[in-house]
């Protein structure tokens, strides 16, 4: 209440007013999403997937995608901003949503929400040990998935989750909800990603739920042969891998986003920076830069 939430931290007012006044203009994330499409070269990704593919931690495209925003958010923070209550806040953590399909004990097919906390000197290896434990648990049929419990609890007692949910709203705009809540809600996050590729579809821009604190929606869709140009303007045709991206306008200028998606982008072609801490990186890059005598 008065700003304060357990998964956020006010904005500072003297943050870029125009930022800050948007919130009253477009009161809802769907007011203010922007749709675009990166269309991200798949042979790099592929290559360091398949050095990977013995290793003992194996990667996959979606691991190189959150780790990826991971470093990203390290490096322009204002990617991990949301709005609730026409108010800015700053997430406290780094929270991925994603969705796992399982078999359920009847051998149909079912989906589980899993949610994968980050920190910004994350490398792509410890990511990807946390995801692929949370997604060979998530995938038994034994397995309870706290998302999906809550979920079905409520829905067992008639008009109970049309209040609940709106109880809910009530207190998530008050910054009232509680942190269990917060823990197992899939739309309390900053980032959710969806992989299309895996099931063979393109990609989509899915929208932002107004329910949450999600500002960003990323798609990994099949990849495509799309002709591009070359730096001599000679046109070749190149395997793609189209990102599909639903952002919130109202958390940054666009020329914030311009930047933390070409960063994100950087990193998705070149996954193998990944590998080290942002401290390392940095002071490789400063290594080479006095080798260099640049």
């Amino acid at each position: 209440m008065f700003g304060y939430r357990p998964d956020g931290c006010p904005i500072p007012q003297h943050m870029d007013p125009i930022v800050l006044f948007t919130p009253y203009i477009m009161t809802t994330r769907n007011d203010a999403q922007n749709f675009v499409t990166y269309p991200i070269e798949y042979k790099p990704m592929a290559d360091y997937i398949r050095n990977k593919r013995n290793a003992e931690v194996p990667i996959s495209f979606m691991t190189i995608l959150i780790a990826a925003y991971v470093r990203a958010v390290g490096k322009h923070p204002q990617l991990n901003r949301f709005v609730v209550g026409k108010r800015a806040y700053m997430h406290k953590d780094i929270v991925i949503s994603y969705v796992v399909l399982r078999e359920t004990n009847n051998g149909e097919l079912d989906e589980a929400v899993v949610k994968l906390k980050c920190t910004p000197d994350d490398t792509i290896l410890s990511i990807a040990r946390r995801l692929n434990e949370q997604v060979r648990v998530a995938r038994q049929p034994s397995n309870k998935n706290g998302t999906v419990d809550f979920a079905r609890r409520f829905l067992k007692i008639p008009f109970l989750p049309g209040m609940a949910v709106g109880f809910l709203k009530m207190l998530d705009r008050f910054g009232l909800m509680p942190r269990k809540v917060i823990d197992v809600s899939p739309f309390h996050c900053s980032l959710f990603v969806t992989n299309m590729m895996s099931i063979n579809l393109p990609t989509i821009y899915h929208h932002l739920y107004n329910f949450g604190t999600c500002s960003i929606f990323l798609s990994l869709g099949r990849p495509e042969r799309l002709v591009t140009a070359t730096n001599d303007g000679k046109a070749v045709r190149k395997l793609m891998l189209p990102l599909g991206a639903v952002c919130d306008e109202r958390v940054c200028g666009g020329a914030s986003y311009a930047e933390g998606m070409r960063t994100l982008q950087h990193y998705m072609l070149n996954p193998e920076l990944l590998e080290w801490t942002p401290e390392e990186e940095r002071r490789r890059e400063s290594e080479q830069k006095q080798a260099t005598g640049k």
